[in-house]
């Protein structure tokens, strides 16, 4: 029995109402931790913004939205990540370099984003690799004139991301080393 300014008010819980108080408890923790972990739109500003050539490139940009979520196994990495639409311009008369000429203009690459905050200064990140993932994983090849969407992953635990622009860390007519 409970006294609360001076009523007596009797509390008694049976198993049932106790089992479904603890369900309740559970969903709605796991709920939360479910919502938390969803892609949650960014309002972050691709620049330049597209359509355009990426970083003195023939690889067109043609879209990009951006969002904050989670990567990864145990534990969750935070992430930035971003959704590119792009094609490859370079053809096999104007390749990327000299290395190698395919008849297919293909183009290797190595695509990241850079994040920076409101006052322009870089935000510290990395490209996600999977455990044990190679780290080349997340190269890619375009042939001439094809068009790929792409998911860049960026670990990084800060959401005052302001704007973002894409580089690459190969671009080659031939895999990175």
């Amino acid at each position: 029995m409970a006294s609360n300014d001076g009523l007596m008010v009797n509390i008694k819980f049976t198993k049932k109402t106790l089992a479904v108080l603890l369900a309740i408890v559970l969903v709605t923790t796991v709920g939360l931790i479910i919502f938390f972990q969803l892609p949650q739109e960014s309002n972050a500003r691709i620049e330049p913004a597209g359509p355009s050539y990426i970083a003195n490139s023939k690889i067109f940009l043609l879209s990009a939205t951006s969002s904050y979520g989670y990567i990864g196994g145990n534990p969750l990495s935070p992430c930035f990540t971003v959704h590119v639409t792009i094609r490859n311009d370079y053809t096999s008369q104007q390749p990327v370099d000299s290395l190698y000429n395919d008849s297919q203009g293909r183009a290797w690459f190595i695509m990241y984003a850079k994040l920076y905050d409101k006052n322009g200064n870089q935000i510290q990140s990395q490209s996600y690799i999977p455990p044990n993932g190679h780290p080349n994983s997340n190269q890619q090849n375009m042939a001439s004139n094809e068009t790929e969407t792409l998911t860049l992953l960026m670990v990084t635990s800060n959401r005052n991301i302001d704007h973002y622009t894409l580089a690459f860390g190969w671009i080659g007519t031939i895999p990175a080393p």
